[in-house]
């Protein structure tokens, strides 16, 4: 792994258009392998830990509205594993080796004196497309940008690694990996995650975070009377869609869906309950 490790930081500081010695399918799904682990570390040890404090400061948005069809699991995974990874392949890598196509336009010579600028010019624009992810419009959210978009440069680098010194499917399969990989760790992380559950002697309240949509499933039941609410059985509805339609608050925050029910016997006041659901709000971003 060291030395794989050691080939990719010396391509990284001059990039050349020259593919392995000795290829062989072993060889390649190693690298492939060891360089998505390398990765994996550097992202969840220095650059998560960056962003966490980055969004202690600011927080950091992306969506503050959910369109439940594109939130359901399936569009999710392919979108992420297959699409966005064939796509930005084709754009970012596909023509990053030097072939009879080019050969009619430059010379193989100063094709070799400009391709480090063109993998470096890839890779920073590869990162900060990525910048239109976010919805903050901050001068401190300009400042910081270069390391919100850090994982996407150093996958950009990794990606053309693989790209040159193997081939384009090579890339292309590393990516689709990555991509899936993240979408698992989001599916799953809210089981990991215990529901706000809060009872007294007037009311009790759970909260479930989800992280897709089962439109199918959808369902949104309020028993109010005289400004009070007796109960709210709401399944599978964004937080923000949820503020916005009960109390017309506009949560500029990113968005995510829940499962809530709330029941009280003596009914509660429409503003006790917003402040119910901004108690559990602080407490999920704590």
């Amino acid at each position: 792994m060291k030395k794989i490790i050691l080939q990719l930081l010396s391509f990284i500081k001059n990039p050349e258009d020259q593919r392995i010695e000795n290829w062989s399918l072993e060889i390649n799904i190693k690298h492939i392998f060891y360089i998505l682990f390398f990765e994996f570390i550097i992202n969840f040890v220095i650059i998560n830990s960056i962003i966490y404090v980055i969004n202690k400061i600011e927080p950091i948005v992306t969506n503050t509205r959910i369109v439940y069809e594109d939130n359901k699991l399936l569009p999710m995974l392919i979108g992420a594993a297959l699409y966005a990874p064939i796509i930005e392949e084709i754009i970012f890598r596909l023509g990053l080796r030097y072939n009879m196509f080019f050969s009619i336009f430059i010379s193989r010579k100063r094709w070799d004196i400009i391709f480090k600028f063109l993998v470096y010019g890839s890779v920073l624009t590869f990162g900060f497309v990525h910048s239109v992810n976010f919805l903050n419009d901050s001068t401190f959210f300009y400042w910081v940008l270069p390391l919100l978009v850090a994982t996407q440069t150093i996958g950009g680098f990794t990606l053309t690694y693989l790209r040159v010194r193997f081939n384009f499917i090579s890339s292309l399969i590393a990516h689709a990996s990555w991509n899936f990989s993240m979408m698992l760790i989001f599916l799953v992380s809210p089981y990991f995650v215990k529901p706000f559950v809060k009872k007294n002697d007037n009311y009790s309240v759970k909260i479930e975070s989800l992280s897709f949509s089962k439109v199918e499933l959808q369902r949104f039941e309020v028993d109010s009377s005289a400004n009070k609410v007796f109960k709210l059985d709401i399944k599978e509805y964004s937080i923000n869609h949820i503020l916005d339609t009960l109390f017309q608050h506009e949560r500029l925050l990113d968005d995510y869906v829940v499962n809530l029910h709330f029941e009280s016997k003596k009914g509660t006041s429409k503003e006790e309950l917003k402040k119910l659901l901004l108690e559990y709000e602080k407490e999920k971003n704590q």
